[in-house]
């Protein structure tokens, strides 16, 4: 017993001194990561690589340290959001087949993606998937129906955000930009500071309404920029299956080569919400990135 209570205490005071001597390191939960899209306003212009001394960052107002300037592709997860209200028949379909099947055979071994089909109700195409495992999409399985519930597919959407396996989370929605069966007000949809951290982008199907189309409220008719909003992304408008093709790969190009700015904010977690701010230091830069976050702490 009294070898064993010394051994014990040895070991004690070892863990001890060992503890004291590591260094002290802020926990990753604080820092707060920001893709950022950069831009020339000359269009011929090459970019090129950018390093911290490129960026501000500013959070609230307040100018904060970037930690984190990375411009290595991330695996992405894709969750896509299809319209199936009868005001995507009449050419509409073919444009968002072309879109889709673009950007999922442009998809990466570490990417993964799922897809729901959105009219009155939201219903699963299919879960989250690898990108190896993924099977082309079986159209004949998208029949349309009646309501555009645009809102309640964006909730659905945050939801799957949270079950997520990657650090880039999109949600992408393919759509006439519709809504008139929504049992969820915009307002509060975001709940958590992953879903705050989701880009949203959207593809907008451009053509002549069809004639077998229900009315759709006219405060309703393009609702599609307000639930893009300033999430970070951008709405495609494309009107021929070229057209729908070239959106496809840009949107692919785009999350491939964004930035990822990181800083570790000033003040701790509080469950609220946090304006940002990007600037670019070359004044012939122009950045787009999302407009804020939740900042409770990160899962």
């Amino acid at each position: 017993m009294p070898i064993a209570r010394t051994f014990l205490a040895s070991l004690t005071a070892v863990l001890a001194t060992a503890v004291h001597a590591q260094p002290v390191f802020r926990s990753a939960i604080d820092v707060v990561t920001v893709p950022v899209t950069v831009t020339a306003a000359d269009t011929t212009r090459r970019v090129g690589e950018l390093g911290r001394a490129d960026f501000r960052i500013y959070e609230d107002g307040r100018r904060q340290e970037l930690t984190l300037v990375s411009h290595q592709p991330r695996a992405l997860s894709l969750c896509i959001l299809l319209d199936s209200s009868p005001s995507m028949a009449s050419g509409r379909q073919v444009l968002a087949i072309r879109a889709i099947d673009t950007i999922l055979q442009g998809l990466k071994t570490d990417d993964e993606a799922t897809m729901h089909f959105f009219a009155g109700k939201v219903r699963t195409a299919f879960p989250w998937t690898l990108a190896p495992a993924l099977r082309p999409v079986s159209w004949i399985e998208w029949r349309l129906s009646l309501g555009t519930a645009l809102i309640d597919a964006l909730k659905e959407g945050l939801h799957q955000v949270e079950q997520a396996r990657n650090p880039l989370p999109v949600i992408l929605v393919v759509s006439d930009g519709g809504e008139n069966a929504s049992g969820t007000s915009l307002a509060g949809l975001v709940a958590t500071r992953k879903q705050s951290e989701t880009l949203i982008y959207g593809i907008q199907t451009d053509l002549t309404p069809s004639r077998y189309a229900p009315n759709v409220n006219r405060a309703f008719a393009n609702f599609l920029p307000q639930v893009v909003g300033d999430s970070g992304g951008m709405t495609h408008r494309i009107r021929t299956p070229e057209a729908a093709e070239t959106a496809a790969l840009a949107l692919l190009e785009e999350w491939r080569s964004q930035y990822v700015l990181g800083f570790t904010p000033k003040d701790g977690p509080d469950g609220k919400y946090r304006a940002l701010k990007v600037e670019a230091v070359d004044p012939n830069l122009a950045v787009r990135h999302r407009a804020g976050y939740l900042a409770s702490p990160s899962k």
